[in-house]
């Protein structure tokens, strides 16, 4: 039978490494994540978690010894923020080039202070880790019990993020449902590699190893074969987000994005996790006002989903594109990513950029009002007035 507990948005990171039965965990502290790994030490102190729990000197060594255990066979987790993500760089790539089914948590801490923005796992889009973005503390739950389960499919193999925002999610308490280890259990089975790095498999393992870089064959098909499965996983995130949504009650859209007040929209807003929220309460007010404006709530960044976002542009006049980044010189990184999908449509809708919430600035309820009401003016054929507005 499911529990509820009031917990911060780290517990439920934790409980998600607890209940997907994660066999090594490696710690190291870094605000506003730090208590996440604590959670865990606990855990398995108590001896509610049976795992390896190794402190290491630092985010480079955290995930290096991550990926280790990935290849020895063991279901591995790790978690940072902010610049402890980015010293991570390196390894990261070596661990998706590897194809191995790491999974992280990342709490949103900016590259440029302590408060909360998208720049740190922007700065990462590049590793070939799939990045899924959390709105609330159950979504951080349930997200994590799934990574897994699509990291770990053999259609994909692939490392995955799964974020929330800092503060506002990481140390913020409400009620999350726990649900049962058996039936978890039946949901995402053991962890099992055809490869595992030991001695004894050796002799296998290494031709394998070189294969997967690109040794004794065309160069490009270690990044042939990264590309190919993470198409493959869009499918794997729809079947898993549905299995899950039958098996726990809980889905988000289709796994990929997830819509609201979309179905008679003429405009809508795109919005990445916390922001979101705020962006909900905007929409059903301007809904009462009678104004036809949905929320494209953007789940999965990486891998981004192109198509959704061409069918949703056939559908709508224009959208408001809200992004917690900034990639300096270009522009919005979700922005960038959504223009992009929607090039190749015959009409395509008018595309609007709007910087909010980095370095942990607040985006109020009445923020996104006026983002969505400039929105709707330009779907009804107004001017867009400046090509770009910070929040």
């Amino acid at each position: 039978m499911a529990q509820w507990e009031v917990m911060v948005g780290n517990k439920a990171v934790a409980y998600a490494a607890k209940i997907a039965r994660a066999g090594y965990i490696s710690a190291f502290p870094i605000t506003p994540q730090t208590t996440i790994v604590q959670y865990l030490s606990d855990m398995i102190a108590n001896g509610e978690l049976d795992a390896e729990y190794v402190t290491v000197e630092g985010e480079l060594t955290a995930q290096a010894s991550a990926f280790t255990a990935s290849a020895a066979g063991v279901r591995a987790f790790t978690a940072t923020s902010g610049p402890g993500l980015l010293y991570m760089h390196h390894p990261m790539h070596v661990t998706a080039g590897s194809r191995l089914p790491v999974v992280m948590a990342v709490v949103h801490r900016s590259v440029k202070g302590m408060q909360p923005d998208h720049s740190d796992m922007m700065a990462q889009r590049d590793t070939g880790w799939m990045m899924f973005e959390c709105e609330h503390s159950q979504e951080l739950l349930d997200t994590g019990i799934m990574a897994y389960k699509i990291a770990e499919d053999e259609r994909v193999r692939l490392p995955a993020i799964f974020a929330g925002d800092g503060y506002i999610l990481s140390y913020t308490a409400e009620p999350v449902e726990l649900p049962p280890q058996e039936e978890v259990d039946e949901f995402l089975p053991p962890y099992q590699t055809e490869w595992p790095l030991l001695p004894e498999k050796m002799n296998q393992v290494l031709p394998f190893m070189m294969k997967q870089f690109g040794f004794g064959g065309d160069p490009q098909d270690p990044w042939k074969r990264q590309q190919k499965a993470m198409e493959e996983a869009k499918t794997v995130i729809r079947e898993v987000n549905d299995e899950y949504g039958k098996r726990f009650g809980r889905s988000y859209g289709n796994g990929l994005v997830e819509e609201y007040m979309c179905e008679d929209a003429d405009a809508v807003i795109v919005a990445m996790g916390t922001i979101a929220s705020t962006a909900r309460t905007a929409i059903l007010n301007l809904r009462k006002e009678g104004k036809n404006i949905g929320l494209v709530k953007l789940k999965s960044f990486k891998p981004f989903p192109a198509e959704e976002f061409q069918r949703i542009g056939k559908e709508v006049k224009a959208l408001g594109v809200v992004d917690r980044n900034i990639s300096c010189g270009s522009g919005g990184i979700v922005f960038g990513e959504i223009r992009n999908s929607l090039y190749d449509l015959d009409e395509r809708p008018r595309t609007l950029q709007f910087y909010a919430g980095l370095i942990g600035k607040e985006v109020k309820v009445g923020d996104i009002e006026k983002v969505a009401e400039k929105t709707m003016r330009v779907a009804e054929g107004g001017e867009a007035g400046p090509v770009v507005e910070w929040v």
